[in-house]
């Protein structure tokens, strides 16, 4: 379903290497006024990586990024070849993870359910591989010694690469990869313990929430709704998650994400319990998601993520207080400074 664009993207000339700097450099300018001092980036191409190298050369990588390669075809064979990239140039970049799509998208409905949509009878979604597949296509990431990081959104989605995952485990074992799924949206309440049983890391966006909940319960109804956007769950069975963005899907403020975490209310703070407000987590819980769980699940625990002796010295300033300033005024917080390795790259 969500292919069809490119039915209108292959007429689309592909961008120059010129204008891939260009888009480049601007987003490291929007990431870095965002406080964002490292990033996961979930689709890297040759050229990007390319470019990314002469960036980091050049020290113009003001932006820490954690690649993640594009899909486990001809891209990840030529990125590969020397095996995952760890620390370049001090740390600026990494590539040791691999994307794969499992489904599409709530929305379209396009994720892949278990069970119709309750919206839309007849229509259960669609998987972009066979289970079998899947399985084939994370053994050849393991062999490489990569991370798999997985898009799942539907139940089914979401069932299936857990399938996959664990019939790799089995035959390879557990390599310490902390493989992931990325948003780990509508999952089977039967499911999400075994994120915890094959130490899958959930990856997931509170934004999707906050602004998805107009037609999430519209897509799965009363009972598989109680398996999504499941944060406090997952933290409380000993889950870890690295939450973000889904930028550029969502907007890249992590403000705005934290305090979707916390409330799970629009900007408006509607509604005003939060929706399903049993699945809140607290600030201290949002932050550690969007700092040391994210740093965890890109193997980065012992390099950034907090401010500790021993650790690149990557924070931020900001104008008020998180932890104290009332719950509605969480996503108007502003960057006053971005610093990276004791080095100031951003000043409003």
């Amino acid at each position: 379903i969500d292919l069809a664009q490119n039915l209108v993207e292959k007429h689309i000339p592909s961008p120059t290497k010129d204008e891939m700097r260009l888009a480049l450099e601007a987003s490291l300018n929007e990431m870095k006024s965002m406080g964002l001092t490292g990033v996961h980036d979930a689709g890297v191409g040759v050229t990007d990586f390319e470019l990314m190298k002469e960036m980091a050369d050049q020290g113009k990588m003001t932006t820490r990024i954690y690649g993640m390669i594009s899909g486990a075809g001809e891209t990840f064979d030529e990125l590969s070849k020397n095996g995952p990239v760890v620390g370049y140039a001090n740390d600026r970049l990494f590539l040791r993870s691999v994307k794969l799509y499992s489904d599409g998208a709530l929305g379209s409905r396009g994720a892949a359910l278990i069970e119709d949509y309750s919206d839309d009878p007849g229509n259960k979604g669609l998987l972009f591989a066979t289970e079998e597949e899947f399985t084939a296509m994370i053994d050849k990431v393991v062999q490489a010694g990569y991370q798999a990081g997985i898009h799942a959104i539907g139940d089914r989605g979401n069932r299936v690469i857990l399938n996959a995952f664990e019939n790799v485990q089995q035959s390879r074992g557990d390599q310490g990869l902390r493989h992931r799924i990325e948003h780990s949206q509508i999952v089977s309440v039967d499911d999400i313990p075994r994120f915890k049983e094959l130490n899958i890391i959930a990856s997931m966006q509170p934004t999707h929430a906050t602004s998805d909940m107009n037609m999430a319960d519209d897509r799965v109804g009363p009972v598989r709704i109680l398996g999504g956007y499941a944060w406090r769950t997952f933290l409380d069975q000993g889950s870890v998650i690295a939450a973000g963005s889904d930028f550029p899907v969502e907007l890249s403020n992590p403000f705005h994400g934290l305090y979707s975490a916390v409330t799970r209310q629009n900007h408006e703070g509607i509604p005003v319990d939060g929706w399903y407000p049993e699945q809140r987590i607290t600030r201290e819980e949002a932050l550690h998601g969007f700092t040391l769980g994210a740093a965890y699940a890109g193997h980065m625990e012992d390099l950034v993520g907090s401010i500790e002796p021993g650790k690149w010295a990557d924070f931020i300033m900001i104008d008020r207080d998180y932890f104290t300033v009332p719950d509605i005024e969480i996503w108007q917080i502003e960057v006053l400074e971005s610093w990276v390795a004791g080095e100031k790259v951003y000043s409003k």
